[in-house]
């Protein structure tokens, strides 16, 4: 998982060499290092910068932690992209939820996603300890 501050941090300070980019896991660093003498890299890890901190955590982790995640357990594109349509997989993760009669099984849906290291988005969480505090 990728940190948000982590990454802003280095595009600010580091940025002229394009460390927040080799952090981020993307090949467009080289970029950053080739041109570093002309200091427009500079200029660009500042904008990064202000992109990175003016992102809300969700969506750093959605683009920049979870994409990379997601393509390790879903080779085909496809998949990948059915993955990340948080809504649908909301309501559908919802709805299983809710099928659910007893806190038994409501924890156990929970510590199996843990277990396998399946993303739940965090309306998921919200609903489940509703459902575990409401019975």
């Amino acid at each position: 998982m990728k940190n948000k501050t982590l990454t802003t941090l280095l595009a600010v300070f580091l940025g002229v060499f394009g460390v927040h980019r080799f952090y981020l896991g993307q090949r467009k660093a080289w970029w950053y290092l080739a041109f570093c003498w002309t200091l427009i890299p500079m200029i660009i890890g500042w904008i990064d910068a202000l992109t990175f901190y003016s992102m809300t955590y969700a969506s750093f982790n959605r683009r920049y932690s979870l994409k990379h995640d997601f393509q390790k357990k879903f080779p085909n594109e496809a998949e990948l992209h059915a993955a990340c349509t948080e809504s649908e997989r909301e309501d559908q993760l919802i709805a299983a939820l809710e099928e659910m009669a007893s806190k038994e099984s409501i924890k156990e849906f929970l510590e199996n996603a843990k277990q396998n290291g399946d993303y739940l988005p965090r309306v998921v969480y919200i609903r489940a300890q509703e459902m575990l505090n409401s019975h």
